[in-house]
């Protein structure tokens, strides 16, 4: 790309904040710091909010496992909880990069526009998915009354968008442009950015392609996601696509006993069982594949 091309290019801003202190050792700093509100500070909010209202806390020990995030109270607590990775990240990259908000972001108006356009587009798409033809397999359990569902949705929607955003601040505003910076490779950054989101997934219940397959995913999603950053110069796209997903993921049907709070229905189904046919797999990387053609459709780019 001609030097005037990388100058006006919607992603030169971002890389140009990245570039004020590119040394590699303030990366692993921040990731320091990442790990630490995840295995730390979070846990300590989680034990502090149990204290003071027992009914919220996300965790319970069930007749034969540990129950993660089954009631809505809890479950809105882990997914409010990332506040504390989306405050920490803007205030360690402030301090160790000289980095603002705006620069890990985008240019704010353009970031909303971005994510509404993008927003319409992939909800859009995920409705019509539903009605493609899958194959017949045990049906969802109903969970909540519809009453309690839509009394909970508004804390529910409000603690998704909390967690892809910090998510998508940390992993693309932040990650994927500082290592691209860093190293004067862009794919060095967007491969880095999209392993460690995938390992960030890490499921140590499972195992097998239990355990493998959503890392697998997540890596996918992250190269996806990092792309549409780049080519809109905003975290906006990123934020949409992670955000219907995961209402997808979370309102619908999530995995009973497992971050299921939220769920109108509940999937019996296991996943070491759900994840040994290959038919699923492949349907859920071509639905990320069209997704990501749907968001360039929706930008334009």
């Amino acid at each position: 790309m001609a030097q005037n091309q990388l100058k006006t290019h919607p992603y030169a801003p971002i890389i140009a904040s990245a570039l004020r202190r590119p040394e590699l050792w303030r990366v692993g700093v921040m990731i320091l710091g990442a790990l630490l509100i995840g295995s730390v500070l979070t846990p300590l909010s989680f034990a502090l909010i149990g204290r003071i209202a027992p009914n919220l806390m996300p965790f319970h020990l069930g007749p034969e496992e540990l129950m993660i995030g089954t009631t809505p109270g809890g479950m809105f607590v882990i997914l409010a909880s990332f506040a504390l990775l989306l405050m920490g990240s803007i205030e360690m990259a402030k301090r160790l990069h000289g980095r603002s908000l705006r620069d890990l972001t985008g240019p704010a108006a353009l970031m909303r526009a971005q994510f509404r356009v993008t927003f319409k587009w992939i909800a859009v798409f995920t409705l019509l998915s539903f009605l493609l033809p899958w194959d017949e397999g045990p049906e969802p359990v109903a969970q909540l009354s519809f009453g309690t569902w839509l009394f909970w949705m508004p804390f529910a929607l409000l603690g998704l968008i909390i967690q892809v955003s910090a998510e998508e601040l940390f992993f693309r505003g932040y990650l994927q442009s500082q290592i691209a910076a860093s190293t004067g490779s862009y794919p060095l950054g967007l491969a880095a950015a999209s392993v460690l989101f995938g390992l960030a997934h890490l499921n140590g219940t499972s195992e097998g392609l239990a355990a493998l397959f959503p890392v697998l995913w997540a890596m996918g999603f992250g190269v996806i996601a990092g792309d549409l950053t780049m080519r809109a110069g905003t975290i906006g796209p990123g934020i949409a696509l992670h955000f219907v997903n995961n209402i997808s993921a979370v309102l619908f049907a999530p995995q009973q006993n497992t971050m299921s709070g939220f769920g109108l229905f509940a999937q019996t189904t296991a996943p070491e069982t759900l994840y040994s046919d290959p038919k699923i797999m492949v349907m859920q990387a071509l639905l990320l594949l069209v997704s990501w053609l749907v968001a360039r459709l929706a930008l334009r780019r």
